[in-house]
């Protein structure tokens, strides 16, 4: 393994609060995170290629003397299939072997919130319902490129499918190197599991801050989100021109800049109750895997 590589990573979930962890563990003096919270090196085809010296250089500079380096990409959850053994062939002694932390929210809120997220990004038109029950259909439709750019688009009930994905990175990690949160613990931060973040990690406990982020919201111009999201010419001058840091910080201003806040309606109650149903086997299954009671996610 490259000296400097990360030894702990939050995997996913999406829309569960990876966003807040990660600002969260941000400001401890012994932690290094990388600039871009999600570089998706293990994801994005384009990237895994690169290599790990490239990944190394681009987002964990000057990082050796840090005791802890990590990075927050939910990505790697939502494509356990071929994140988990890509992670486990860059990691491959045991005693080199990274900590994983998973926060998790009710899966039907996340599929929700993921879809208005998909929406405030410029790439879902249809209503949820519909786009829904499409959704199997696109996975399949546009696999190849979903699968090369390591994207969750279009994955509304699949990247909520917890224990499926866990447990394929079970097969190449061991149980010790999870550590499991909901998103509700993040609203207290003197939490016990929370807090319990500090002793796996194993580092000197600081106070937490209570931080919601990656709040809801609507692209002013959704002509001008769907250019910072796709191809282009006009990107691919830019990509040759700028380094990949000022890239992504020029990215994150300009979406940023076309988002306007929005509350997202409630969500149809046949629908939630439809979903509460659907995702049931894989909650009871996932209470197995984390111990931790989820009944509340169940249907009543």
């Amino acid at each position: 393994m490259i000296k400097g590589m990360p030894n702990f990573y939050i995997i996913g979930a999406a829309k569960a609060g990876t966003t807040s962890l990660y600002e969260m563990i941000k400001g401890h003096p012994d932690v290094y995170l990388s600039y871009a919270k999600e570089p998706m090196f293990f994801s994005k085809d384009e990237y895994y290629l690169q290599g790990p010296k490239w990944y190394k250089q681009s987002f964990f500079q000057d990082s050796e003397d840090y005791a802890l380096r990590g990075e927050a990409t939910p990505h790697y959850l939502y494509w356990a299939d071929k994140v988990a053994p890509r992670m486990a062939e860059q990691y491959q002694a045991e005693a080199e072997k990274p900590k994983l932390i998973v926060i998790l929210r009710d899966p039907v809120k996340r599929s929700y919130s993921w879809y208005w997220n998909m929406i405030k990004e410029g790439t879902e038109t249809l209503p949820f319902a519909e786009a829904l029950q499409k959704e199997d259909a696109r996975l399949v439709e546009f696999a190849h490129e979903l699968t090369t750019q390591g994207s969750m688009q279009y994955g509304y009930v699949r990247g909520s499918m917890y224990a499926r994905q866990i447990r394929k990175f079970l097969e190449f990690f061991s149980k010790d190197s999870f550590y499991f949160l909901l998103q509700e613990d993040l609203l207290d931060p003197t939490n016990d599991y929370l807090q319990g973040l500090y002793g796996f990690l194993n580092i000197e406990p600081a106070q937490f801050k209570k931080i919601q982020s990656n709040k809801a919201g609507q692209p002013l111009s959704r002509t001008v989100q769907t250019l910072l999201r796709g191809r282009s010419r006009a990107k691919d001058v830019v990509k040759r021109l700028l380094p990949l840091e000022m890239r992504y910080r020029l990215k994150t201003f300009l979406m940023r800049s076309n988002t306007k806040p929005f509350a997202y309606p409630p969500m149809d109650p046949n629908l939630e109750n439809h979903l509460r149903h659907r995702f049931a086997e894989g909650v009871r299954d996932l209470e197995l895997i984390i111990q931790r009671d989820l009944s509340a996610w169940l249907p009543s």
